[in-house]
């Protein structure tokens, strides 16, 4: 009889593990794991754990990579994902200390592209059966800014970043107000009546804050590779740049127009031209 069958004890297995889901939610690990996870991408690991001296110690994550990109979760360099995954498994250990209790355990976290979870917690004996490769796998498609072929071409194109990058950098934005006309001109309006002459353009992109989300608005993909064919997907603001730095370098722009466009602080990547 493993772990879970002894909690049953006459119960309904839904009844235990929805017990058990509270316990979850109560610990925080869940947005622990979240945030371990990054902010995008195809996840498929495992977190293990033990009590050793009465406290909760990671034994390992354990990811495998994906062929379309994503599998492991990314790097921690400062450590504070997994610190604060760590402080929710010792609280969650505490909470079930008294009910179902357990001397060692492993979570599996699984999520799509679309941002889709699936977190799956097991204890005691019932965890040596878990492994990484038996887990879902989440997908394909990948999500676009983890596809190999995307970073190669990042990779590739990284001198032309660079410059592009320096020539938005050194760009003053004391401009008043923006316009931009039949969609290929970009004129900028200063307090004091003067005008810019307009540059020609390429609209590209939104960043949408408070929904961390980029979509192409450009009337045709910029590009041939599949991240600029791809519908709406979950950015950081920083990724977004960079893409809209890569859509300048491969349209032969000079430089990256982003600017707000409401009251969202969302924000509108344009390709923009001496």
């Amino acid at each position: 009889m493993g772990w879970f069958e002894r909690q049953v004890r006459g119960r309904t297995p839904v009844e235990v593990e929805r017990e058990h889901a509270r316990y979850l939610r109560a610990s925080g690990l869940i947005p622990s794991l979240d945030q371990l996870a990054g902010p995008y991408g195809c996840r498929r690991f495992t977190v293990r754990f033990e009590v050793r001296g009465g406290k909760v110690r990671l034994g390992g994550i354990e990811g495998v990579p994906l062929a379309w990109g994503g599998g492991p979760p990314p790097v921690d360099h400062a450590g504070q994902a997994t610190e604060k995954v760590l402080t929710s498994l010792q609280r969650l250990h505490a909470n079930m200390s008294l009910g179902p209790s357990w001397s060692r355990g492993v979570v599996a976290y699984v999520r799509d592209a679309r941002g889709i979870t699936q977190i799956t917690p097991a204890f005691d004996e019932d965890s040596d059966a878990i492994d990484p490769v038996d887990l879902p796998v989440p997908g394909p498609p990948g999500h676009p800014l983890e596809d190999p072929d995307t970073l190669e071409l990042l990779a590739m194109k990284q001198r032309d970043l660079q410059r592009i990058h320096a020539a938005t950098r050194t760009r003053s934005a004391d401009w008043d107000w923006w316009e931009i006309d039949d969609n290929d001109q970009l004129v900028l309006h200063y307090s004091d009546g003067r005008v810019d002459p307009s540059f020609r353009c390429v609209v590209l992109a939104t960043h949408e804050t408070r929904h961390s989300r980029f979509s192409w608005v450009s009337e045709r993909p910029v590009g041939a590779a599949a991240v600029f064919r791809a519908a709406p997907f979950a950015s950081t603001f920083d990724a977004s740049v960079e893409l809209g730095l890569l859509a300048c370098a491969v349209v032969g722009a000079d430089w990256l127009f982003v600017q707000s466009y409401d009251e969202h602080d969302s924000q509108l990547l344009v390709a923009a031209f001496r």
